[in-house]
């Protein structure tokens, strides 16, 4: 039953208000694809090793309630891999730290925020702590039906976003270190390698079929020189997550939580902390330019173990059961109100949320987030009195994630920013076009600068911006 309870309460903070914030490029990048595959192309634009995650997103048709299906495609993968994390923890632990593991999990105001989007760094984390559990079995016996379980959960995971290709190690460091014959932890190796290779043969052939090169965009993420921030700024980043989203009792007690595991089970916990931090700290040196979400890959398995630490020193002190449930249900009230105002924030007025500067600017003020956009595009069937063509001046990512929130007849044609060749095309057939800039001029046209007469029919304001100032406006052209 309390494990239900764990699940019930995930779903239920994570699934209020879920399409409140705007849609993220990010976001309207997977929606995309997940278009494309009932398309019948199902690797569409993959280079940037997120090869299947939109994949899950297309089951839920996503023409129909974008959004919602999107980001509730996220939150059935987080579940699975809170599923797996809560599996792992009774396993090693026992009962009581899975119970704290699985709640600090669900109190993070971190994994909230990102696991309420269409971000496959929420799921490839998730799919990764499934691969884990699933190698933790096949330690404790060896059999070829694990290993490609183990191996079909690891492939899934790196095949949703690249950065989950390090648990490759911990998977292997898992194996490697378990009680069964040498010949053994080598034989399962092979085959969760094997596995790997054959989930990723179908892509990889895709590309070379169509002559693209092989993930370039991903695999420039690595750091390998050019503008690589480095660890000092990697670390000032994830710092940053841990202590800027308004609350630090989640961070106090994940440290608190990962100081008492090391104390009371230094061997077990230890070993796995270790093979925890070998993703995460394979970004932080590796990454050429490390952004928050890329954290949310490693950190679920860290709330875990901080959770269980925190539930083996009530096991370990507290020797009443009755006042050990008491306890418990303390902590998860004082965890669980941590979370509730910055939910409250996220579910009302998600431009007013506390989040550290790089965050505000990619999710609330500038141009990658969507505010501004949404509201311009549903306000269309006001906004515009005659039926003429709607040119998006601004990037195609954004326009193309601006018409998933738009009517049927009233989508905006997408070009490359400012677009002024489709502009003056559009002029010259109908005489009047409509327009929609955003962030002029170094994105949108500045379309007083075009040979037409120009009304500014609204302006949409981002958070910070008002109407007089805002980013993204909408005009009228009328051919002289």
């Amino acid at each position: 039953m309390k494990w239900l309870l764990i699940f019930l309460l995930f779903w239920v903070i994570r699934l209020q208000a879920l399409d409140s914030l705007p849609l993220h490029n990010d976001e309207g990048l997977h929606l995309t694809r997940a278009v494309e595959v009932w398309n019948l192309h199902p690797f569409w634009e993959i280079r940037d090793g997120k090869i299947i995650n939109h994949w899950v997103i297309a089951l839920f048709y996503p023409q129909s309630s974008p959004v919602f299906v999107g980001r509730i495609s996220t939150l059935f993968i987080s579940l699975l891999g809170l599923a797996a994390g809560l599996a792992l923890l009774r396993r090693v632990f026992g009962s009581t730290a899975a119970l704290l593991g699985g709640l600090l999990w669900v109190a993070s105001p971190y994994l909230f925020f990102y696991e309420r989007m269409i971000f496959s760094d929420a799921e490839a984390g998730a799919l990764a702590i499934l691969a884990v559990w699933l190698a933790v079995r096949l330690a404790d016996r060896s059999t070829i039906q694990r290993a490609i379980l183990t191996g079909v959960a690891l492939g899934l995971a790196a095949l949703f976003k690249f950065t989950a290709i390090p648990f490759a190690a911990a998977i292997a460091i898992i194996v490697l270190a378990s009680r069964a014959s040498l010949g053994q932890r080598f034989h399962a190796l092979i085959v969760i390698s094997v596995t790997v290779t054959a989930l990723f043969a179908i892509p990889i052939g895709y590309l070379l079929l169509r002559g693209d090169d092989l993930f370039s965009i991903a695999l420039g993420w690595v750091s390998g020189g050019g503008m690589s921030t480095g660890l000092a700024e990697n670390l000032t980043r994830l710092w940053a997550q841990l202590t800027g989203l308004s609350t630090l009792v989640w961070t106090v007690a994940l440290g608190v939580g990962l100081a008492l595991l090391l104390m009371l089970r230094p061997r077990r916990g230890g070993f796995l902390l270790i093979v925890i931090a070998v993703p995460l700290v394979s970004i932080l040196l590796l990454g050429r330019d490390v952004q928050p979400r890329h954290f949310v890959v490693a950190l679920p398995g860290f709330l875990l173990l901080g959770g269980a630490g925190i539930g083996l020193a009530l096991e370990r002190w507290v020797k009443s059961p009755m006042a050990r449930q008491i306890a418990t249900i303390g902590i998860a009230a004082l965890l669980v109100l941590g979370l509730l105002s910055f939910a409250q924030i996220a579910y009302t007025t998600p431009g007013d949320l506390p989040l550290p500067p790089l965050m505000r600017t990619q999710y609330i003020t500038e141009h990658s987030a969507g505010f501004g956009l949404r509201e311009a595009v549903q306000a269309f069937p006001v906004t515009l009195t005659d039926d003429l063509p709607i040119i998006a001046s601004m990037f195609p990512d954004s326009c193309r994630r601006a018409n998933f929130y738009a009517q049927a007849s009233r989508l905006m044609e997408c070009t490359d920013a400012p677009g002024i060749d489709r502009i003056q095309a559009a002029l010259a057939e109908r005489g009047a076009v409509y327009v929609l800039t955003d962030t002029s001029p170094l994105i949108g046209v500045d379309v007083t600068t075009l040979d037409a007469d120009a009304t500014r029919i609204a302006g949409y304001p981002r958070p910070g911006e008002t109407e007089a100032n805002a980013a993204v406006v909408l005009w009228r052209l009328d051919a002289r």
